[in-house]
């Protein structure tokens, strides 16, 4: 169980404030106790074979993360940090709108794990994954304060004790 479960609104401005997410569009679309669904809308850079309008499967790939990191942060309210993540690419994906839907599978004392799926705007599944994810000693900062900082990276380093270099 979280510690602090993030609200819709409060998980919502946790994605929108990192830059990635922003470039892909990436949004919350659903959060229930079991899962989230997130969804991303095609865009013309996502194509990694452009001959065949295909979407690259590094964007995939981090689709595949975000969608079990978002999975993890949701349900125990911490920042984490990937460890581990494997992708399985079932069909090519095609530009256009794609769901991804993540779920919680295991949670230790600091490590986790979680799974998510890739769909297409007809339901075909695309791709599924498998995370292992090093989660925070507290919960995020935007569950504390209730807004995003300038610090919240630096924050989130500092929990997950991540050196630099």
């Amino acid at each position: 169980m979280a510690e602090i479960a993030p609200t819709l609104e409060q998980l919502r401005a946790v994605v929108a404030a990192n830059p990635f997410n922003s470039w892909l569009q990436l949004s919350v679309e659903r959060l229930s106790e079991q899962e989230i669904v997130l969804r991303v809308p095609g865009r013309a850079e996502f194509i990694g074979t452009q001959a065949l309008n295909r979407v690259h499967g590094g964007v995939i790939s981090s689709l595949i993360d975000a969608g079990c990191g978002y999975a993890v942060l949701a349900a125990t309210g911490h920042g984490v940090s990937t460890i581990n993540l494997h992708t399985d690419f079932h069909r090519a994906a095609s530009l256009g709108e794609l769901r991804v839907t993540g779920h919680l599978l295991h949670q230790g004392g600091r490590i986790c794990s979680a799974e998510a799926f890739i769909h297409d705007a007809e339901g075909t599944l695309l791709a599924s994954g498998r995370g292992t994810f090093y989660k925070a000693r507290h919960p995020h900062p935007v569950l504390s304060s209730g807004t995003p900082d300038a610090r919240q990276g630096e924050l989130i380093e500092e929990e997950l004790e991540i050196p630099h270099a």
